[in-house]
């Protein structure tokens, strides 16, 4: 008794201290989350910005100068309204002279065909005289052939008879020739206008597209994000002169880390998130350089026309690479490294207990759980790096 009591009071003291030192959280301090069934995606982070969908360059076909400002940058703009005007006066010359050329040339062509068909028409006429002529020829020939024969002409008249057929005959073919010489010359000439024609008409068409882009008018009804609004200047061809934007579409320009440009390809799906909220999208275009270890993609939106898109917006980009669906996951947080198996708290009741766990899959919100919890579990997602070594912890 003098010994018994003695010790076991000192172990009783004991437990309560050692009770009272273990390690312990408030939960007020702490993040938890219950283990839940659901889809778990592997994604790719990137930089976004909302673009438009349809921007539209309005170029100088020709050099010409900046007359007047029409519509100023931020102004909407109606399709087919002017944006700025441009000097037209030299292109309106030039569109002149060619439709003038045109006509001329036109009416050389129809002046030539009604004389071709004038000169045919004289041509075939004096070809059915001659056939005419020698089918009576012929018939006199045969006549003389039986008088011959009964002795009422001579041997001299039957071979006058012969040789009116023979300059007959040679004159029809002499005429035949001509009309087939004088057909395929009038052709000649009139294939040759005919192709001097459709030349000028090309030019005319060409001088009037670059007369109307002169005009600067819009393809389709948008927002005038720039304009050349000095007045007066020189621009040469090809120049932009302004830029009309469709805000009723927009697109996403994405940038990333060069050491995942071999895992993007169009198609590829992918989540843009703006605020809390997230619209579905894929890819569609993948650039094919790079430059300071960055790439660049343009992801298309389903929703291309959501209230919440605004040109420039920055927004959060996540490229899906692989999907899990009906796994356990949990929300992602500071208690995870990476993937592959590590320790992480569960709490059981007042106390959190170190379990050895397989994080798989990583996405942006949840993570997935491979092997070493259940369904239900409460995890502290919270990092727990000050407490790695004890195997638990209590929750108070």
């Amino acid at each position: 008794m003098k010994i018994g009591i003695p010790i076991a009071g000192l172990a009783l003291i004991f437990l309560a201290f050692s009770a009272w030192i273990r390690p312990s959280v408030d939960r007020k301090n702490i993040l938890t989350a219950r283990v839940e069934k659901g889809t778990v995606e592997e994604t790719i982070s990137a930089s976004g910005t909302v673009v438009p969908s349809f921007e539209q360059s309005v170029s100088s076909p020709t050099e010409t100068r900046v007359l007047s400002i029409r519509k100023r940058p931020g102004e909407r703009v109606k399709q087919g309204e002017s944006v700025l005007d441009l000097d037209r006066s030299e292109s309106k010359l030039t569109l002149d002279k060619v439709e003038k050329e045109c006509a001329l040339k036109a009416n050389q062509r129809t002046q030539l065909r009604l004389d071709m068909e004038r000169t045919l028409r004289d041509l075939k006429g004096q070809l059915n005289i001659k056939n005419l002529r020698l089918q009576y020829l012929r018939s006199k020939t045969s006549q003389s052939e039986k008088l011959l024969e009964l002795g009422a002409i001579s041997k001299d008249q039957m071979d006058q008879a012969r040789l009116e057929e023979h300059i007959a005959t040679i004159e029809k073919e002499e005429l035949e020739q001509s009309v087939e010489t004088t057909t395929k010359s009038l052709e000649n000439q009139l294939s040759s206008l005919t192709t001097e024609v459709t030349t000028l008409e090309k030019e005319r068409t060409d001088a009037a597209r670059q007369f109307e882009l002169l005009a600067c008018k819009a393809d389709r009804n948008g927002v005038v994000t720039w304009v050349n609004e000095q007045i007066g200047t020189s621009v040469h061809r090809g120049e932009v002169v302004a830029r009309i934007a469709d805000l009723g579409s927009y697109n996403v320009d994405a940038t990333l880390s060069d050491i995942h440009a071999s895992r993007v390809y169009v198609g590829m799906p992918a989540n843009v998130r703006i605020n809390d909220v997230h619209l579905p999208a894929k890819i569609l275009t993948v650039y094919p350089t790079i430059e300071n270890g960055v790439a660049k993609v343009t992801l298309a939106l389903p929703d291309s026309a959501h209230r919440i898109l605004r040109p420039s917006q920055r927004v959060d980009v996540f490229l899906v690479v692989s999907r899990k669906e009906n796994t356990l996951r949990v929300r992602k947080g500071p208690f995870v490294n990476g993937n592959g198996r590590q320790d992480v708290f569960v709490i059981r009741g007042t106390t959190a207990y170190r379990e050895a766990v397989i994080i798989g899959v990583t996405s942006f919100d949840n993570v997935s759980i491979d092997e070493g919890l259940n369904e239900g579990d409460e995890v502290i997602i919270s990092d727990m790096n000050d407490f790695k070594q004890q195997a638990q912890i209590k929750v108070h």
